[in-house]
């Protein structure tokens, strides 16, 4: 997945947190997230929300 410049995802493992700074403005996603992947998903299905558009989300998914 492509981030943008500047685009952040943070898993703090301490506090079950997650840090997101997306095109400049700072969000905490207080959880808790059990793991770093529940917890990254949830931060860039923040930024998806805000506007982001990944490689991989652009591409239609092929039919098997």
């Amino acid at each position: 997945m492509d981030y943008e410049d500047g685009m952040t995802v943070f898993y703090d493992p301490v506090s079950k947190t997650v840090i997101v700074v997306f095109r400049g403005k700072t969000t905490i996603l207080k959880g808790p997230y059990e793991s770093a992947r529940s917890g990254v998903a949830a931060g860039e299905d923040l930024c998806f929300k805000l506007g982001w558009r990944s490689n991989d989300r652009d591409t239609p998914k092929q039919l098997m």
